[in-house]
């Protein structure tokens, strides 16, 4: 049979191309330097985690190797860009060449860089050590926003104090940043330009993979189905603000005051107590207290911790990790409650994996001790892929799953198994209903706030809005987390740098589908294991126990050793048999919660939604 030859050329152009010699000698002795260069500044980091942060020779090391990296990272630029312009080698080669660092800033000139950094530094410094003029005390200007201010707004119920503090850190580190901001979204456009990104806002979604017009996409698909949970939510917590400060200041149909609101939910971030809300489903049950059951259990010191967890992991079929794991195992210096945490090391050029341990026996540390073993899990798997490759999918990806299992492990089934929550009442509605009620106020409210945060400055980037249009960031604010501020803001002030939690380039998109991920990955773990059943009141999502369902670990094991050697979609197909990442597991999770919420609300005539001023 004859078939033409421009077919015949069509066909050959989308067959395999073969692997490429030279461009393999380039990438083996990419993937070996960056081994070295990457053990060299985990060994860095390491020592600043054991050392403390303001260690003069762990600080120095860390220098040390950015600058090294940086130097080696310029050395593969001119050739590999020449090899995707040839688009030599099969896709395994392009792929580990995609994967190359590019240069980020370091792109921009000497002058600058210098500036980029610079600017980069000062935002980063009034963010963490501004210090702020104590409430009528202007002579005492000492008081940092963490850990002092936050106590003293958490604590306080002078509602003048804690606007206040809300007017004084925004003017700190807002207004006094603007032009600093300003300039930095400028030459964060010019960077994006010189990596070879001709829309900013494609550079800004760079570790998803995806367009920026694309990542949006998915962000608003998201926040959609978020919506009838959030708004339903919200109009409880309006309503509870407004029983504690009156109509005057949270008025009917109106976004709830951002200072009020966020020291509401802000508790929820804090080892809460029951009486601390004034609407818990079930005040007459309160809260369990984890941290007590764990010492009465016995597990009161990290070592038993560590074990126990451990046998989790093993019983779910991950290998039993060694002895010596744990006998080399280094206790951090920080044991400051909010710093503190089990952390797993990953090397690249060495054969081995650290772990480093945090003294606090707790609840907050005994649930991240799944996360961190979780991590361990994940570097061990992924160590079969080339050092270009090792990193996860998108950052934070290994987070999900971690948090899946810490969650899981935070069901009262699981804690009854261990002997803990003897009392069957933990597993009965009432107390569910107030444990869901914590966590949706540390989930559904963050998820709109983060998704803010990226907005705005992907607005910024597009070129939709100026980088310092503080009326557009209110307006939305106001839109998707239902907060205004105590008075109206205008283009007079600037009050996004004091929003954001993050460095001022970090993006939040990572972080906002890491958090739905783990509820879509606790969905199918536990459909899959029949520990879940949609509609079955006897299996609901948030009583899910994933202990000893070794079904799970051979699906996570391949998943995981995928590293980023395919696009996040495709480890998401081994991982769920579905290709995108989806509101329904956290939305299935907290339909019990959402189900009271919106029978309270017509119950007590709450409004539903806010008009904008």
């Amino acid at each position: 049979m004859w078939i033409p030859a421009v077919l015949l050329l069509v066909g050959l152009s989308q067959a395999e191309s073969p692997p490429d010699e030279t461009l393999g000698r380039f990438l083996n002795e990419t993937n070996q330097q960056l081994a070295v260069i990457y053990d060299q500044a985990v060994l860095a980091q390491l020592l600043n985690e054991l050392r403390g942060p303001n260690d003069l020779v762990a600080l120095l090391e860390i220098e040390v190797t950015d600058d090294k990296l940086i130097k080696y990272v310029r050395t593969l630029t001119t050739r590999r860009a020449k090899f995707k312009r040839l688009r030599l080698g099969d896709s395994r080669q392009r792929r580990l060449l995609d994967k190359i660092p590019q240069l980020g800033y370091e792109a921009l000139s000497g002058r600058d860089l210098k500036l980029v950094y610079a600017l980069a530094s000062s935002m980063s410094d009034s963010y963490h050590n501004v210090k702020l003029c104590a409430y009528k005390q202007p002579g005492n200007c000492t008081l940092r926003l963490i850990p002092e201010v936050q106590s003293i707004v958490q604590g306080s119920r002078d509602l003048d104090e804690i606007e206040y503090y809300w007017f004084e850190w925004r003017s700190r580190a807002g207004l006094a940043t603007r032009s600093q901001f300003v300039d930095f979204m400028d030459l964060y456009k010019k960077t994006a330009q010189l990596n070879g990104y001709p829309r900013a806002e494609d550079y800004w979604f760079r570790s998803l993979e995806l367009k920026g017009q694309e990542s949006m996409a998915l962000l608003d698909r998201i926040m959609h189905g978020l919506r009838p949970l959030f708004l339903q939510f919200h109009a409880h917590v309006r309503g509870s603000l407004r029983k504690m400060h009156g109509e005057l200041l949270v008025p009917r149909n109106r976004p709830y005051p951002q200072h009020l609101a966020e020291v509401f939910i802000g508790n929820a971030f804090r080892r809460v107590q029951a009486e601390w809300y004034v609407d818990l489903p079930s005040p007459e049950i309160g809260l369990a207290n984890i941290t007590q059951e764990l010492h009465r259990r016995g597990l009161s010191t990290t070592q038993r911790v560590f074990w126990n967890v451990a046998e989790y992991f093993r019983a779910l079929g991950f290998p039993q990790l060694e002895n010596s794991l744990w006998t080399y195992a280094q206790k951090v210096s920080n044991a400051d409650d909010d710093r503190c945490w089990h952390k797993a090391w990953r090397y690249y050029a060495l054969p081995r994996t650290n772990f480093t341990y945090c003294p606090l026996n707790d609840e907050e540390r005994f649930f991240n001790m799944f996360e961190a073993q979780s991590d361990l899990h994940y570097y061990r798997a992924a160590s079969v892929q080339p050092t270009l490759l090792q990193e996860e999918p998108f950052p934070n990806f290994s987070d999900a799953i971690g948090k899946c299992f810490s969650m899981a492990a935070s069901s009262p089934r699981f804690l009854r198994k261990l002997g803990m929550l003897r009392d069957k009442k933990w597993k009965e509605l009432p107390a569910r209903l107030n444990r869901l009620y914590i966590q949706g106020l540390r989930v559904v409210f963050l998820l709109p706030v983060f998704y803010v945060l990226d907005r705005y400055r992907v607005e910024v980037l597009a070129g939709h809005i100026k980088a310092d249009d503080n009326e557009a960031y209110w307006r939305f604010t106001e839109l998707y987390t239902g907060a205004a501020a105590p008075t109206k803001r205008t283009n007079e002030q600037f009050d996004v740098p004091a929003k954001l939690l993050m460095e001022v380039d970090d993006q939040y998109a990572s972080n906002f589908l890491s958090i739905v991920l783990q509820f879509q990955l606790l969905k199918h773990f536990c459909a899959k294991t029949g520990q879940f059943e949609m509609g079955n009141p006897s299996k609901p999502l948030d009583l899910c126990d994933l202990s000893d369902q070794r079904g799970i670990g051979e699906g996570l094991k391949q998943a995981m050793s995928l590293g980023s050697s395919v696009h996040y979609r495709e480890v998401l197909k081994v991982l769920l048999d579905e290709p995108e990442i989806s509101i329904d597991g956290l939305l299935t999770y907290f339909q019990p919660l959402q189900d009271w919420l919106q029978h309270q609300n017509q119950e007590n005539n709450l409004e539903v939604g806010w008009t904008f001023m």
